[in-house]
């Protein structure tokens, strides 16, 4: 049986596991984990299978699977029988309904643009889920959306408003707060859940990206968020060696509001064997134990949550000594893969979902070791994609471990960061951190496109930005290429519009506005040079090759500098088609050229 019906037969039937084959299977790859409120059972969303898989935490074994839609990217329990599932290329969220060892979809409910992390309020009956393409959390309403009646009231209460690429959410315990952690620049922001008014919005320190999913302390007045930081200083060997160029970290906010100077961080990582690509952070039951998912080093890290001595100012690069030094204190448990989500399920062991290994894991953070691995399902043999995904998340390619392919190319896009990779051959010029999506059709590469060969552009990547102390194999190279060609821009709702202003913007790009000179064919590139008024005064090359705008919705930072913030400022300030053609635009033809490209 190929993998398209075995997919049917899990959406319409479920599966007797005992006697699945699993030639022609797709890796599972769990992004996100929820135990039952029971504690009884862990159901998992499996990204590229479009799946759930509902575990037996007790007997360590699988009950069921589902089929639920494409991209499940979180999960959440509305009571034993009942789950969320947030489906990020589907634009959705699905509702599970589990009578105990069989799973059913109950409905499919259209939210929004890129739907990601997902929160309850149980007290109020909402449910809070991102829309990472729409910088917004639709708010739900949790009863409409859970019932089996056929006529239902609207299900979508409000949009709320909040940073670039709204990721992850955490409600605090006391079902006061919400938290929403965005990525472009990184933020929190929370919001008061009886009213939906914004309360705060916190830029965690200058530099820090890469959000990961927060947890709120028991008594619901600190929120705690792992996340890397961009330290800004050339990526040489001598910079990363001593954390110069990036960092990891946790940042502690009090909620629901403070001072600046009540933001304290700490840092993670240890000099010649550093923390790669924090996940996720969840407390033990009795809140003096935080653990910390990171998946470029495949590891766990266990802290003594009431004794971490934040420093007052800056934390500097490294992990304090007095924790070093205690395995009391701080301890790594090796994990393998590439953990990501984590939640306990006792006062001393969790349950992790590992994306490479396909698996869930069970651990013992007293003892230091994985007692149970559930394997969800995979092929027998990783094909050359997944050896290509596998050296792409993994940060031991990087000299000390300290970064990874996806810490600056976020899941195959774009962290919205400036590096100075010295790349284009120069020192002190740091570039935006392109997007990946769409790569393998877009050559050549880098900025000033220099680069004609991917296969060679990806080894220089690994030798001169990375500086890997690992042999670099052909093998290495031809995989990671060939996972570059599976990465593809989502569906964008906004595509099949029938917008008239579209059809105007069209006419305004191939016309007036000059835009369809540089950005033209299928890819809105092209494989020339230009000077596009835009040049760094440092650069000695003064032309660059212009980056795709497929996809550029999805973006919150543009041009080669990443000054512009966005495209109003791209065609108003930085990048004006009077300054390149000599037209100029009035509001109204700025207005509809933006929406069209948006479509694109």
């Amino acid at each position: 049986m190929n993998w398209t019906g075995w997919f049917a037969l899990i959406a319409v039937f479920g599966v007797d596991f005992a006697v699945r084959a699993s030639a022609d299977e797709p890796h599972r790859s769990p992004l996100a984990l929820a135990i039952s409120p029971d504690k009884t059972v862990c159901l998992t969303a499996n990204y590229p299978a479009g799946t759930v898989t509902l575990v037996d935490l007790r007997e360590c074994r699988i009950l069921a699977e589902l089929g639920v839609g494409s991209g499940p990217v979180d999960v959440a329990w509305v009571d034993e029988s009942t789950a969320l599932v947030s489906l990020r290329n589907d634009d959705a969220v699905a509702v599970v309904k589990r009578d105990a060892a069989r799973l059913s979809l109950l409905k499919t409910v259209v939210v929004g643009d890129e739907p990601g992390g997902l929160a309850l309020s149980k007290i109020r009956r909402r449910a809070f889920v991102v829309l990472s393409g729409d910088d917004t959390v639709a708010v739900l309403d949790l009863d409409q959306l859970v019932s089996e009646n056929e006529k239902q009231e609207t299900i979508v209460l409000d949009r709320i408003a909040v940073g670039g690429i709204p990721r992850t959410l955490a409600i605090s315990p006391d079902d006061q707060w919400l938290v929403t952690c965005c990525a472009v620049p990184c933020e929190v922001f929370v919001h008061d859940i009886s009213s939906m008014k914004q309360v705060s919005a916190r830029k965690v320190f200058d530099g820090g990206f890469n959000p990961g999913v927060p947890s709120v302390t028991s008594d619901s007045k600190l929120v705690i968020l792992p996340s890397a930081v961009n330290r800004a200083f050339s990526v040489t060997a001598g910079m990363i060696d001593i954390g110069w160029v990036i960092d990891n970290r946790l940042t502690k906010l009090p909620l629901p509001d403070g001072e600046p100077s009540d933001q304290k961080q700490l840092g993670l990582d240890i000099r010649g064997k550093a923390v790669g690509d924090a996940n996720a952070v969840a407390f033990s039951p009795d809140g003096n134990v935080i653990v910390v998912t990171c998946g470029g080093t495949h590891e766990l890290l266990v802290l003594e949550f009431p004794s971490i001595p934040w420093p007052s100012g800056d934390p500097g690069d490294f992990l304090p000594e007095v924790l070093r030094k205690d395995a009391t204190r701080f301890r790594r448990i090796k994990l393998g893969g590439r953990p990501v989500a984590v939640q306990f399920v006792g006062q001393r062991q969790v349950v992790v979902a590992n994306y490479l290994t396909d698996s869930l894991q069970m651990v013992d953070i007293e003892a230091n070791r994985i007692t149970e691995t559930v394997r969800l399902g995979a092929p027998d043999e990783p094909n050359m994609i997944r050896r290509g995904e596998i050296v792409f998340y993994d940060a031991d390619r990087s000299l000390h471990s300290w970064f990874s392919c996806h810490t600056c190319h976020t899941d195959g896009h774009t962290s919205g960061q400036v590096f100075d990779t010295r790349n284009d051959r120069t020192y002190g010029t740091p570039k935006l951190i392109p997007s990946l999506r769409g790569v393998a059709e877009t050559g050549p590469w880098t900025w000033h496109g220099w680069q004609t060969d991917l296969k060679d552009a990806m080894k220089r990547s690994l030798t001169e930005s990375m500086n890997t102390e690992k042999p670099i194999s052909d093998e290495d190279v031809d995989s990671l290429a060939a996972y570059m060609e599976t990465l593809i821009h989502p569906q964008n709702p906004r595509a099949n519009s029938v917008s008239s202003n579209i059809g105007l913007g069209r006419q305004l790009f191939e016309g007036r506005a000059g835009c369809s000179k540089c950005h033209s064919g299928s890819t809105f590139t092209n494989s020339e040079t230009f000077d596009g008024a835009v040049e760094d005064s440092k650069d000695r090359n003064k032309l660059y090759n212009p980056p795709s705008l497929k996809g550029v919705s999805t973006r919150r930072r543009f041009l080669h500098t990443g000054k512009a913030k966005s495209l109003e400022q791209v065609l108003n300030k930085f990048h004006r088609p009077e300054d390149l053609v000599g037209e100029t635009l009035d509001d109204k033809e700025t207005a509809v050229l933006i929406e069209y490209l948006k479509s694109l």
